[in-house]
């Protein structure tokens, strides 16, 4: 089972990222502020390792002016409503939802999906569904414009980790059924048995993505071990994930289809 990772892997270097947007600000044109990638990890959304490993920094203006040019500046000229700006200490640059369209760009769809799970989580919602749908809206021009309308549909409340939010992706662009996110199963006197990742109730099946602290904490690999017993002993059946299964969809999309039609799903 995940934990909610809202940081993205290579966060460590933050102070160096704001510090190097920081000291760039005495050379930004007045009106310019942060986007893309550069915002995603200002903003602290789930974005892949390899924007953390990047130095370059993604400056944009208003357009008709002339996008930023100078070494390490990837810049932007583009169409922006001053609503869609915010402010973090001294740096400005694009708010959620416009950091999201412009994410489209440069995230395949099961990443664009992982970072508006992540907007939307239902115990810290960054933003709703409808102000995404807004932006998508309000700059119909926007490069990714198609993944952005096709990652909408595919967002959820309830996915805690992008790992799990790329699983659920995969399996339902296969054609597989919709497992429900973050699912309670009980016994049948009411016993709290455990919660499951992705989870197919009808067929009692769970889904789980197990990142490395599966392995490397003692105490969450002892609990794991039980919670799946308690599981088996009731009736249910977990399947396991990790990173090197997501690189393999196909075999990890067969895999979930034979367990569910072992235990009577029919296609």
């Amino acid at each position: 089972m995940t934990e909610r990772t809202p940081l993205p892997n290579g966060w460590a270097d933050r102070a160096f990222r704001v510090g190097l947007c920081t000291a760039l600000l005495v050379r930004m044109p007045p009106d310019a502020f942060f986007t893309h990638g550069t915002a995603a990890l200002l903003l602290r959304l789930p974005v892949p390792s390899r924007f953390a490993r990047v130095r370059a920094v993604h400056v944009g203006v208003p357009a008709p002016a002339p996008a930023m040019d100078r070494r390490d500046v990837v810049g932007h000229s583009l169409r922006i409503d001053p609503d869609d700006l915010v402010d973090r200490g001294p740096l400005r640059l694009t708010g959620p939802a416009r950091t999201w369209l412009d994410l489209a760009a440069l995230l395949t769809l099961a990443e664009l999906v992982a970072v508006g799970d992540h907007l939307l989580y239902w115990e810290s919602p960054v933003l709703t569904r409808g102000e995404l749908a807004d932006a998508l809206a309000r700059y119909p021009g926007r490069r990714g414009l198609a993944l952005a309308r096709a990652a909408l549909p595919l967002l959820r409340t309830r996915s805690e980790s992008p790992r799990e939010s790329v699983l659920r992706v995969i399996i339902v662009l296969a054609g597989l059924p919709e497992p429900e996110c973050n699912y309670r199963a009980f016994d049948p006197q009411g016993r709290f048995l455990g919660r499951g990742d992705l989870v197919y109730p009808e067929y009692k099946l769970f889904l789980e993505y197990q990142g490395d602290h599966h392995r490397t904490d003692r105490a969450q690999w002892r609990s794991d071990i039980r919670r799946i017993g308690r599981l088996e002993d009731n009736g249910w059946q977990v399947l396991q994930f990790t990173d090197d299964d997501l690189h393999d969809p196909a075999a990890l999309v067969a895999r979930i289809a034979r367990r569910l039609r072992d235990r009577g799903w029919t296609s």
